[in-house]
């Protein structure tokens, strides 16, 4: 039996295309708003949301940690980048830490946050995706559980007040953002169950409204 390597064939890693992309996001305008002045930008990729802050008339002076530097690549210039471990790293001292879509990314997300409490002048904001388990037991499939750098599958805003507690910080502020529409794959169910399972299932979604992201403003308790 002839064995056929398909290792060039088969694409092993993807991206979702952020490294490049100029979109704005809700969490952006809300970091401009609720920022104390110098920020830490933690997993801060490409300094996107640099880019937004500058572009806003922001002056403060802005630190991003990534623990890799994109070769191909041109970082906007007035960054001063860390290339390193965030859960390693000493952080500075600093005004405002941002945790943008990090902590699903770590095994320990108190660890991180705490550290982060801990390095802020004023406070820390924070983003991660919102778990809907409602859409997960109907066959939805929420867009962060395709990322497999995920270490976990959303938060609920139980578990973001209990890690925010433990880490020992309280949430000043707190939002749930950017709505999902729950019924885009109702031409997905029609052709796998009864149309009339499928009509009950778009009345039970169309009747709720779910959030794909979690953001708070976090201070030191």
């Amino acid at each position: 039996m002839i064995k056929n390597d398909c290792s060039e064939i088969v694409k092993k890693e993807f991206d979702f295309g952020w490294k490049a992309g100029h979109s704005i996001y809700e969490a952006d305008r809300l970091a401009l708003e609720y920022q104390k002045g110098d920020i830490l930008d933690v997993g801060c990729g490409t300094c996107r949301l640099y880019n937004f802050l500058i572009q806003s008339g922001w002056t403060g002076r802005y630190t991003g940690i990534d623990a890799q530097r994109y070769d191909d690549y041109t970082y906007p210039p007035g960054v001063e980048l860390i290339t390193n471990d965030a859960t390693t790293v000493t952080f500075p001292k600093i005004d405002t830490v941002v945790l943008y879509w990090l902590l699903e990314h770590v095994e320990d997300p108190c660890a991180l946050l705490s550290k982060s409490i801990e390095s802020c002048q004023e406070n820390v904001l924070l983003c991660v995706p919102k778990r809907n388990e409602a859409l997960w037991e109907r066959g939805v499939v929420e867009y962060h559980q395709l990322d497999k750098t995920h270490q976990h599958c959303g938060f609920s805003q139980e578990e973001v007040n209990n890690i925010v507690r433990l880490s020992g910080g309280k949430i000043r502020s707190y939002k749930e953002m950017t709505k999902i529409n729950a019924t885009v794959g109702i031409n997905l169910w029609n052709n796998r169950i009864p149309r009339t399972a499928a009509f009950i299932l778009s009345r039970i979604f169309s009747s709720k409204t779910f959030y794909e992201n979690i953001w708070c403003e976090v201070v030191k308790e």
